[in-house]
């Protein structure tokens, strides 16, 4: 009979332990690059940051003119701060799709007062009707849009349950080169991926060579065995210049997580194979990738994601998940004094 293992000191070995100063470093590594690039300790001058304030302050409007019945005069205190930031960026070259937006709403603010009758706000309504005519007829996104009911039906007719189940990670490939085009197109599809505050802070870095793909690999300890099949490797990140409040201090790797995932679900319609590479790093290594390639200190990285052509049949891991009663409970109130 064998011995008895020691199974803490297994999972020790698994999954080496940290002590506290180790921990301590990373966490300030990570503080720091949040407080420097956010606009939490102070307002971060980065036109992108102004840009992120814009979008946060237009689509707040946006919000307001999607629901059932907007008061009149919503949202005051946001639109001269609205109008100052278009003009800031427009003046400086900085125009955009979230300048753009911001007009497209303003437009659609004052659209929605004057086909209901209602008074613009007096204080603003000079510089929203100025704004609004030296746009002519341009076409500006922004505002509100109109779904239906039918259409979203229409739009879900196929077998959902079985698109999920066949996504899986994938680590069989062959060894064919994925074009620049479908991961494009996948990366659009992805930016639809809700974001808070709508603002866009997903990033998206390709490799497509198989020397710059395998030199990128060779940061990552979880390729081994296929990462040299693999037609293209994403590094998933976000921008930091884009949160400017202590509660959005996870908010990066909640927006990041989110769009990773609808990135792989756009790849496996797309008919690719994908096997997310997860980039949990102490702050060493991390800064090892950045060292070695152009991403930017401002942004955090989210995973990696490897991609590539499926042969006819292959093996995943068979990964047995648990049910929906193991995962889903009703909330329940604290008893008061417990």
């Amino acid at each position: 009979m064998s011995d008895a293992i020691d199974l803490t000191q297994e999972r020790r070995k698994y999954t080496p332990k940290a002590d506290l100063d180790e921990v301590r470093r990373n966490y300030d590594y990570d503080m720091e690059k949040f407080l420097t690039y956010s606009s939490t300790r102070d307002i971060n001058p980065d036109p992108a940051a102004l840009t992120s304030y814009l979008v946060s302050a237009y689509h707040s409007l946006e919000k307001g003119l999607a629901m059932e019945v907007p008061k009149a005069g919503f949202g005051l205190r946001k639109i001269r701060p609205i109008l100052a930031a278009i003009a800031e960026l427009e003046s400086s070259g900085k125009a955009s799709v979230a300048t753009r937006g911001a007009r497209g709403c303003m437009r659609a603010y004052v659209q929605y007062h004057d086909d209901r009758g209602l008074p613009l706000p007096i204080e603003v309504e000079t510089e929203l009707r100025a704004l609004v005519a030296g746009m002519g007829a341009a076409d500006y996104p922004g505002g509100s849009i109109t779904l239906n009911r039918k259409e979203i039906e229409e739009a879900t007719l196929f077998d959902y349950d079985r698109f999920i189940q066949t996504r899986c990670s994938v680590r069989h490939f062959t060894g064919e080169s994925v074009s620049p085009e479908d991961i494009k197109k996948a990366v659009q599809r992805a930016i639809k991926t809700p974001r808070t505050c709508n603002r866009e802070m997903r990033r998206v870095y390709a490799a497509y060579d198989p020397e710059l793909r395998n030199y990128l690999l060779s940061y990552h300890n979880g390729n081994r065995g296929f990462g040299h099949k693999l037609g293209a490797v994403l590094v998933v990140t976000v921008d930091l210049r884009e949160f400017d409040m202590i509660g959005e201090r996870n908010q990066g790797w909640i927006d990041g997580g989110l769009f990773a995932m609808s990135l792989v679900y756009a790849l496996h319609a797309g008919h690719l194979g994908t096997c997310m590479l997860n980039w949990s790093e102490d702050y060493v290594r991390d800064q090892r990738l950045r060292d070695a390639f152009q991403i930017p200190d401002h942004e955090i990285i989210i995973t990696f994601i490897g991609v590539g052509h499926l042969p006819e049949s292959f093996e995943v891991a068979a990964s047995p998940a648990p049910s929906a009663d193991e995962v889903l409970s009703i909330i329940a109130v604290r008893p008061s004094g417990s």
